[in-house]
């Protein structure tokens, strides 16, 4: 071809194709797709029942390759859930296969999806959300005939930051996967599938790439590689087929620099809560080895395994099918128990919990977590499994010593076990040993063998098991012997007759493994008797050394982070004494059920029948046992007959005659935060009941900060409520809030041992009480505050109703703001202050009694308001005190009662009420005598004694003359009461009657119990002198009553009244004491 014909060719090519390009770049233009959205959306909505909403532009392009984008993308979600949308994406590309479409197919070579969001999700019915129900039934097509299948490609789908929430209301489940950028790919049904990318999953960045290879002749070649920033897991070789009859099989490596880090990502990437793994688990791990998995088992072969700086190696195979058959070997060189132990103390990391479910938690009472009780075991795994298990170890170093060929071999069949081998050799050349085989018809075989354990120097045992031989005996605790014969039952191995041997002592018992979860170990002793004097005669003298056990904490320290609280085996401990000496008495029926896993100790029954004349029982459990701050939580009972006894056994010092004793109650939390259960003692006639709460705070460290009371104490059956804090950080401070229904003072007392001062004689002043110092540095060395209300108040012999007291106590003075209640039917509210800054204590007192209603308060304090025989007089009337005010200082009760000054204004009215009897003129006269005069003026004896030359017939005239001028009305009481020196005396004090006078003159010595009262009663007709004298003097406890005749005059007429009355005969006032018939009055005329 010539050179111009060739030029001709290229120009006229060229001008084609750019005829081409031009109409592949007009073609778009006139296809109008936007106006196919309706169309699109209802084909949707015919589809799947929801709507398809496309906000921006659908765009198609030619070059540089085929494709269709829309924006804006949006697929509505099923009524009711959570998110409105269930697909929202930014843009969509998808982009056919140019070669399907040379050859008249349509397939998608790739899909993009920019920033989509996809949520998934299953309601609380169970419903997902990726169900869809077709708004209309589509009609089934005719039947066409088949044809070659064609090989599916759905090409590869790409996402560009995109999210993923996955949800599941039923499960529990909640994923979020954010800023995923991905690239999947699927070739055909049968393969290959892979999957590339990365994401970050529940906060948590992961890089991921899977694979499934082609179908081949030994199945698909499969390969998983998954990484975090904690580890690495993969796995390469074959699944034999896709579906839940596929078998796994091939290398698999696991590495971690921290196992907890690693498996906590890899269960949150699940959408489950964190798991709470003890810090054990947060040393480095690997794991390499051949693994096969299926429906049938697993195995892991030849494996290689290390924790920390532990490491091994061994196999394991799990059948199944047709029966649970269990093969593993595993050889550890040398265990490091003492490093697991320590990493198992220490505090595990917090998880992150939803704020939600934090603030919707439960918070127990106590201000701790309540103690949950050691779980019983599981039915052994060997109940139901055939298993060979070879565990070997060379040195397992606990306590820095090393336990040496260490080797357990078991064997399970038909529910029984046996134990080919078990050897080890402890420290203090002790030496375990057990061998047993199975014999008999293998479907029900048989286990018999030989189990022992000799330490002959046990006291090396001891110590490197931390137990400060140095408090031990010397020569006791020298040699243990335990040995018995093995059989087997229900998956457990079991030592049911052992002989226990300590330094001479047998005793017998018995021993049970379960091989459950957890492991349980259950240990049996019985003994006949147990004379704990000869085991620690001499404790304390042993050698010195150095101890194992760990030193006491400071009391300044502060307690330890709470450690996890590990699932360790289930060691168990029942154990029986027939008789048990100690201090040389005797207890009888002693019996221990315990129980200890990981942290928590369970009492299920700790009981002593008799020592001492005492029984007690100890039930419940303790969480944290083991560290500063346990957690109990028990209930318990104590009885003793003779405590004194009980008190001297135990090697206590204990008073005479203490007597009976009985304690019952339960006690929860720890000692920073107990809760008090039911807590009651009697003794002594003496009884007290608490329930509440008793805080602590520091106590674990040695040194509380506060400690405060919230609850009820019930003391002889007086039931007082309330709170009491106190601060001990700097100056004491100690507020207390109490409330009861009834505060009776003498049976708060009562029982107090205290001896009360003797009544003396009639006549006679009160001993002299003893002149004690009283100190008053308590009060200087605390502050405080209280408020007690009660709504009654008893301190014989008064009675108060609805008392308040409020009172505060700072540097030393005590101010009583208020003290108010009812008192006889009045009230009473004083307020003052005591001051206790200096040695000697003084007192200011300050207040008003109002209304105080007479009948009442000698009901109260005398035993009635009614007083005579014949004629029955009525006390009544009211009394106010108003201006009261004592105060007074002294070192001592009696300084306090000479130094008291103050007084009172009296006020009110006296009601004294007689019967109809005083209107019987035949009777009045011996009514007076016999009734009033012998009740109120003193005995007949004493006035005939004391008249100054007055007759009889004449004091009677006067007494006749008095009653009829001061009963059956108001008489008014005015006058004033001081005290100074500790002597109260009166001023103007008087009761006024009708056209009469009652004077009272008193000097009472408070501090000597005595009185020298005198009433002079002065009637109107002559006011030049007493009418009537009435004298009290001694002892106030039992004052000397005179009454005589004063020189003033009779009324006029009075006699000649008194002659003109009626007589009647007169009642013997004394025995063979004649008295004369008297001429009686009308005495109403007067």
């Amino acid at each position: 071809m010539s050179p111009s014909t060739r030029n001709k060719v290229l120009i006229g090519a060229g001008s084609i194709l750019g005829l081409v390009i031009v109409a592949l770049l007009l073609v778009p233009a006139f296809v109008d797709l936007n106006g196919r959205k309706a169309e699109l959306a209802a084909e949707v909505k015919k589809a799947t029942g929801r709507d398809l909403v496309i906000d921006g532009p659908i765009s198609l392009s030619i070059l540089p390759s085929p494709s269709v984008s829309a924006t804006g993308v949006k697929f509505f979600n099923m009524p009711g859930a959570k998110n409105p949308n269930m697909v929202e994406v930014r843009s969509v590309i998808v982009r056919p296969s140019v070669l399907a479409l040379l050859a008249g197919r349509l397939e998608v070579s790739e899909v993009v999806l920019d920033q989509p969001k996809i949520v998934l999700e299953v309601n609380a019915e169970g419903k997902p959300n990726w169900e869809f129900a077709p708004s209309v039934a589509e009609a089934k097509p005719v039947a066409s005939k088949p044809s070659s299948p064609r090989p599916l490609s759905l090409g590869t789908l790409a996402i560009r930051d995109g999210t993923l929430i996955f949800s599941d209301a039923q499960q529990g489940i909640s994923v979020v996967a954010e800023k995923a950028n991905l690239s999947a790919s699927v070739g055909s049904l049968d393969g290959p599938y892979s999957a590339a990318g990365s994401a970050t999953i529940n906060g948590a960045p992961l890089s991921f790439d899977v694979g499934i290879g082609a179908k081949g002749g030994e199945g698909y070649p499969a390969r998983i590689a998954v990484s975090t920033p904690d580890g690495k897991l993969s796995f390469d070789g074959r699944l034999s087929e896709l579906g839940p009859a596929a078998r796994l099989s091939g290398a698999a490596n696991v590495s971690a620099s921290s196992l907890s880090g690693f498996t906590t990502t890899l269960v949150g990437l699940a959408g489950r809560k964190p798991l709470a793994l003890p810090p054990l688990l947060s040393g480095k791990f690997s794991f390499e080895g051949g693994i096969d998995v299926s429906q049938g088992g697993f195995a892991a072969k030849d494996f290689k395994i290390a924790l920390g700086n532990d490491s091994g190696s061994g196999s394991l195979s799990i059948a199944l099918k047709p029966t649970l058959a269990v093969e593993a070997t595993l050889s550890v060189p040398r265990l490091d128990l003492d490093a697991w132990l320590a990493a198992l103390s220490q505090p595990s990391a917090p998880t992150a919990t939803p704020a939600a479910a934090s603030d919707n938690a439960p918070k127990p009472a106590g201000g701790s977590a309540a103690a949950a009780p050691a779980a019983p075991p599981q039915e052994s795994l060997f109940a139901v499994a055939n298993a060979k298990v070879a565990i070997d170890a060379g040195e397992v170093l606990y306590n820095k010593q090393a336990v040496r060929n260490v080797s357990l071999q078991l064997e399970s069949r038909g529910g029984v076990v046996a134990v080919p081998k078990l050897s080890a050799a402890l420290p203090g050349d002790a030496v375990l040993e057990a061998k047993s085989t199975l014999s008999g018809d293998p479907a029900r075989p048989s286990a018999s063998g030989e189990f022992s354990l000799v330490a002959p120097k046990l006291r090396e045992t001891l110590q490197w098991l931390a137990v400060d031989v140095a408090a031990l005996p010397s020569g006791k605790f020298t040699r243990l012997s335990i040995k018995g014969r093995m059989t087997s039952s229900r998956g457990d191995v079991q030592v049911p007759d052992a002989t226990v041997e300590l330094d001479g002592m047998n005793a017998t018992g018995g021993l049970t493994v379960t091989f459950g979860v957890p492991l349980s170990i259950a240990t049996r002793i019985e003994l006949d008797t147990l004379d704990l004097d000869s085991l620690l005669a001499g404790a304390g003298d042993g050698k010195t050394g150095t101890s194992s056990a760990p030193a006491p904490q400071s009391a300044s320290a502060a307690p330890s982070t709470k450690r996890q609280a590990v699932a360790g085996p289930l060691l168990e401990l029942k154990a029986k004494v027939g008789r048990l000496i100690y201090n040389k008495q005797t207890a009888t029926g002693v019996e221990v059920d315990a129980a200890l896993q990981g942290e928590t100790l369970k009492l299920n029954d700790l009981k002593v029948a008799n020592f001492a004349t005492a029984r007690f029982a100890v039930r419940g459990t303790v969480a944290d046992f083991r560290s500063e701050l346990p957690r109990p939580d028990i209930a318990f009972n104590f009885d003793a007959d003779n405590m004194t006894q009980f008190l001297k056994a135990v090697g206590s010092t204990a008073p005479d005659e203490l007597g009976h004793v009985a304690m019952s109650g339960g006690v929860a939390g720890t000692i920073e935060q107990l809760t008090i259960k039911d807590f009651s003692v009697s003794a002594m006639g003496e009884s007290a009941k608490a329930s509440g709460t008793l805080s602590m705070p520091g106590a674990a460290g040695g040194k509380p900060q506060a400690v405060g009371y919230k609850g009820s104490v019930t003391f002889n059956g007086q039931t007082i409520e309330g709170s009491v804090d106190a601060k001990l950080e700097g100056r004491p401070q100690i507020t207390a809030d109490l409330r009861t229904s009834l505060l009776d003072l003498d049976k708060l007392s009562a029982g107090s041992g205290s001896a009360r001062p003797s009544t003396p004689a009639r006549g006679a002043a009160s001993a002299k009480p003893v002149d004690k110092t009283i100190d008053t540095s308590a009060l200087r060395g605390v502050d405080g505050s209280l408020k007690l209300v009660a709504a009654t108040f008893v301190s014989a012999p008064l009675r108060l109703n609805n008392v308040t007291i409020v009172a505060s106590l700072k540097d030393g003075v005590l101010t009583l703001s208020q003290f108010k209640g009812g008192l006889f039917g009045g009230t009473l509210e004083l307020a003052g202050t005591v001051n206790a800054t200096q040695p000697a204590l003084a007192f200011d007192i300050k207040g008003d009694a109002n209304s105080i209603y007479l009948g009442e308060m000698l009901r109260s304090m005398a035993g009635t308001n009614i007083f005579g025989g014949t004629i029955k007089i009525t006390v009544d009337g009211r009394l106010n005190a108003n201006g009261i005010a004592i105060r007074g200082s002294g070192a001592t009760p009696e300084q306090l009662k000479s130094s008291m000054a103050g007084g009172a204004q009296l006020s009110g009215h006296v009601y004294a009420g007689a019967d109809k009897a005083l209107t019987t003129l035949g009777t009045a006269a011996t009514g007076v005598v016999g009734g009033v005069i012998d009740n109120t003026l003193g005995n007949a004896l004493g006035i005939i004694g004391h008249t100054a030359g007055v007759g009889v017939s004449n004091m009677l005239n006067a007494a006749s003359l008095l009653l009829n001028r001061f009963v059956n009305r108001d008489n008014p009481i005015s006058g004033r009461v001081d005290i100074a020196g500790g002597i109260l005396t009166d001023k103007g004090l008087a009761v006024q009657g009708d056209r009469a006078t009652a004077n009272i003159a008193t000097r009472t010595d408070l501090i000597h119990s005595s009185t020298n009262t005198t009433v002079n009663f002065v009637i109107a007709e002559d006011p030049s002198a007493p009418y009537v004298i009435v004298s009290l003097r001694g002892a106030l406890s039992s004052p000397s009553f005179s009454v005589s005749r004063g020189t003033a005059k009779d009324p006029p007429g009075f006699v000649n009244t008194l002659e003109q009355g009626v007589t009647a005969p007169a009642r013997q006032i004394l025995p063979n004491v004649p008295i004369p018939n008297i001429p009686i009055p009308n005495i109403f005329g007067r």
